[in-house]
């Protein structure tokens, strides 16, 4: 009797772990997780070689993993079970009364490797300039300040706020573009002297506000018209609507906390008192002629895609406007809202996210349409990150 109860046992384990791998098999595979913000693991096709050195099944097992029946649902447990008992990092978000802030493991604050890399970077960089700067237009590669950066006295003391490092970045970087002669602004260092980049930074999201992506444009344009003396209309705070939308925000740290802690803060766009006409078309199609992705009804919530419709390859807003100089602007999701604002300056705006955008190298666009500037807008986290937006090829 004995032995049956064991094998029964033993039959209704292995039924339940074939339930669950049929369940994960069979079910329509999903890409991409929302709550997670990233793709999820594909299913590996067997071969020889992977089979032969294991990585076969540990690919197999990143895709049960990443598609287990209920998955989110237990997702959301662990992650109430967390804030319950208030761990203060939860999903790599570290929780304060005011901000959601992410967690930011402890580094090794080597000057001689942050001037390395900052080396590197500002070679790259100068190669980009040359190209542009052959056929007599004008490069700037623009550092913006990230969340952490901007809330970095937010953090509790016992956990790492970079804020050490951020300095060091920022005066390698700027020592290394001076020694090559490109033009750098770091939007950061300005900002400090002019009550801080706090006051713009978002408590919920990585991003900025779109009043610290005015302030950002507003620094681009100044200092390209000061650099070069172009004439091209820079519009002031005065001359846009300010509208905050009633929708309801869910930010990239709300996101991976399953939107199961909320911090209270809106989405707001900038509307210009005198609209200018434009056309717009995304990787060559036309599209509605907006630079705002607009919810259908107050119900529905927003996220940062609403500026540009999010992170696209590559967008062109014509205003039709021959006698104003164009623009090419790159950069990874920091540049959606400046985008919304930089073609009300000039005839052409075009737009490029090199993490998505194949058609051509980045140098080899500058020389097919030779805008008259071309600038770079990053974060602190990849000002010195030489893949996607920070390669020239």
């Amino acid at each position: 009797m004995k032995r049956i109860a064991e094998l029964f046992m033993a039959v209704c384990f292995l039924g339940v772990l074939a339930a669950g791998l049929a369940a994960a098999l069979l079910r329509p595979s999903q890409d991409f997780s929302y709550w997670e913000n990233r793709m999820l693991a594909s299913l590996p096709e067997p071969a020889p070689q992977n089979v032969g050195d294991g990585g076969y099944f540990t690919q197999l097992e990143r895709y049960l993993a990443d598609h287990a029946p209920l998955r989110s649902t237990l997702l959301k447990l662990k992650t109430r079970g967390d804030l319950v008992l208030g761990r203060p990092v939860v999903n790599d978000v570290v929780i304060t009364g005011d901000s959601l802030l992410p967690f930011l493991p402890y580094m090794t604050d080597d000057q001689a490797d942050i001037d390395r890399w900052a080396g590197l970077m500002a070679d790259n960089l100068a190669d980009i300039n040359a190209a542009v700067t052959e056929y007599g237009g004008y490069f700037c590669y623009v550092a913006v300040p990230c969340q952490s950066v901007s809330r970095a006295d937010e953090y509790p003391w016992y956990l790492n706020s970079e804020a050490r490092r951020s300095r060091m970045k920022s005066r390698s970087m700027t020592r290394a573009m001076e020694e090559r002669g490109v033009p750098f602004l770091d939007v950061e260092a300005v900002l400090a002297q002019a009550g801080g980049s706090r006051q713009y930074a978002s408590r919920v999201d990585n991003h900025y506000t779109m009043q610290g992506a005015f302030e950002t444009c507003r620094l681009i344009l100044e200092k390209a018209a000061a650099d070069t003396g172009l004439d091209f209309p820079i519009l002031g705070a005065d001359d846009f609507q300010l509208e905050t939308l009633p929708n309801e925000y869910i930010g990239s740290r709300e996101r991976k906390l399953l939107n199961l802690e909320r911090r209270d803060e809106q989405l707001s766009i900038l509307l210009p008192l005198q609209p200018v006409p434009f056309t717009r078309a995304d990787n060559g199609a036309p599209v509605e002629p907006s630079v705002y992705r607009l919810p259908a009804s107050r119900e529905e919530a927003v996220d940062y895609g609403l500026y540009m419709g999010g992170d696209i390859a590559r967008t062109v807003i014509d205003t039709g406007r021959d006698g104003l100089p164009s623009i090419l602007i790159y950069g990874d999701s920091f540049t959606n809202p400046v985008e919304c604002l930089a073609y009300l300056s000039f005839d052409e705006t075009h737009s490029l996210d090199l993490r998505h955008y194949r058609e051509m190298g980045l140098v080899d666009y500058i020389r097919q349409f030779q805008p008259e500037l071309v600038v770079c807008v990053r974060d602190y986290d990849f000002m010195m990150a030489m893949d996607g937006n920070g390669g020239a090829e």
